[in-house]
């Protein structure tokens, strides 16, 4: 049996105590969906409403230490034709005549939230594009597309006039006003832009250089204060191409300053949804390092990579490859590869830097192939003597998006293939495992670190432990859309569905 560990945990939630528990908080220019977020996240609960009740509300300012969670919530809503009713971990805003037994009943049909779903393609040849950007113009709410270029976005009632976003390196813009879409479904048609050596202002374009004014420029570039992030987080695992498990998460990150050197981040998580197919899950048990520390570990800008870190450029050839454009303004593409003869084992990739600010945008970056069965002690914690294992593919993307001046963490993902091959069995088997997360939003007001019990463990497999899962919650919330192979597979094994509500031997 092989055992290789993925990276990531299970977060032991504070019990609820309902509308009476004490909450201390800052809210500070705040519109009231962010402020009820923010009380959500606090208290692991999360808000139903009339969203046109948001609406032309003032923003909100309070600070709380130790109150009742009911009379915070009387502050920032002081009507009083308005009540709050706690239903499971749903704090329900009702009419006060409204009584509890019927009050979810009535409120769901009245919710307005607009839910746009579609696709990002290539004008010129209708090709899906993957991984690109949606999200409301001048705001921290988003997600991208998935590998068939497919997106879904769910928008609250205050955000109706806003104007949608897409961007993806190498097209330009598209913006939407939201009033203008008709339609649930859309399909948005990105056009090239092509960007010559003459419209850029050239400082100096040796790669190495540049590589090294970026690393200078991390300090102004990136936010010098913690954050606090929700991102959705998946993770899959597949034999032989056939899935064997699909998590979801929705996870609270706190992410520290990029200047507090020993500060590491945490994450805890809201609320997540598994499936596995048992029918596949055989005396084979397949774990790969990733899951939520690794996606955390794969920001590249905090956590010091290699080919960033100035002590170890020598090591590597850099290259120009061109210029393309990301938010309608120039970027370089630098690729870079080890130096032949090293005995080190290092990465090889692309790396985009805006021309402007020199911030990464995006890396992508792999194990050599000709050096990849180098990497398998590095994933595989522990197997058996009858057993060989041998890496295919260790590949590794992460990107950044620009909020107010500083580039935040947006997207990080990790594909890993092995193959497993067991002496009494004439046939090998392929193992494939998939971890990413997209940052959905991002707060820099309420950035408290979480209490060491809430904090997910490293070494906790998510797919074989108890999480929190509530189907209401999961209507409303932003992730990334599943891929076509993704929703067929759980097409497939929904026979044998077992819900992380269920209790698990």
């Amino acid at each position: 049996m092989i055992f290789c560990l993925l990276l990531i945990s299970m977060v032991s939630l504070s019990q609820n105590k309902g509308l009476n528990q004490k909450i201390s908080i800052n809210l500070i220019d705040l519109s009231l969906e962010n402020a009820l977020d923010s009380i959500a996240k606090k208290t692991n609960t999360y808000f139903t409403y009339d969203a046109s009740i948001l609406i032309g509300k003032p923003r909100v300012n309070l600070v709380a230490e130790d109150q009742i969670l009911k009379l915070v919530l009387r502050q920032i809503i002081p009507d009083t034709t308005l009540n709050f009713q706690l239903i499971n971990k749903q704090i329900i805003i009702v009419p006060a005549s409204l009584k509890e037994n019927i009050a979810q009943k009535v409120l769901r049909p009245q919710l307005k939230t607009k839910k746009i779903s579609g696709r990002i393609i290539n004008k010129k040849n209708k090709k899906a594009l993957a991984y690109a950007n949606i999200g409301l113009r001048g705001k921290t709410v988003g997600t991208i597309s998935n590998i068939d270029g497919e997106f879904l976005l769910n928008i609250q009632a205050e955000h109706f006039n806003d104007t949608l976003a897409i961007s993806f390196i190498g097209f330009k813009n598209t913006e939407i006003p939201l009033a203008q879409i008709s339609s649930d479904e859309i399909t948005v048609e990105l056009q090239e832009d092509y960007i010559s050596l003459q419209e850029v202002v050239i400082r100096n374009t040796a790669p190495l250089a540049l590589l090294k004014s970026a690393i200078n420029n991390f300090g102004q570039n990136y936010p010098k204060k913690s954050s606090l992030l929700t991102a959705f987080y998946r993770e899959s695992v597949s034999k032989n191409k056939n899935y064997m498990i699909y998590l979801e998460s929705i996870l609270d990150i706190y992410k520290s300053s990029y200047q507090s050197g020993n500060r590491v981040d945490m994450a805890k998580v809201f609320q997540s949804r598994k499936i596995y197919d048992s029918n596949r899950l055989d005396t084979v048990s397949l774990r790969l390092k990733g899951g939520v520390e690794g996606c955390l570990q794969l920001d590249i800008v905090k956590n010091k990579i290699d080919f960033l870190t100035p002590e170890s450029l020598d090591f590597y050839y850099f290259q120009m490859d061109g210029i393309s454009s990301f938010n309608d303004h120039p970027v370089y593409i630098i690729r870079f590869q080890p130096k032949p003869n090293l005995k080190e084992l290092l990465f090889e990739g692309t790396i985009y830097l805006d021309t402007r600010s020199l911030s990464i945008i995006r890396a992508e970056f792999s194990y050599p192939l000709k050096r990849i069965n180098e990497t398998k002690n590095q994933f595989i914690a522990q197997k058996s003597s009858k057993t060989k294992v041998r890496p295919l593919r260790i590949e590794y993307v992460v990107s950044y998006k620009n909020i107010n001046g500083k580039y935040y963490l947006n997207h990080t993902k990790g594909n890993l293939k092995f193959k497993v091959k067991h002496k009494r069995k004439f046939f090998s088997k392929t193992f494939e495992t998939c971890f990413e997360m997209a940052v959905t939003q991002v707060d820099t007001i309420n950035t408290e670190r979480f209490k060491y019990k809430e904090r997910l463990r490293p070494r906790t497999v998510m797919s074989k432990t108890r999480l929190p899962y509530d189907a209401g919650f999961w209507g409303s919330q932003n992730y990334i859309e599943p891929e076509e192979s993704i929703q067929q597979a759980l097409k497939r094994i929904n026979a044998n569905m077992q819900q992380v509500v269920k209790k698990e031997d």
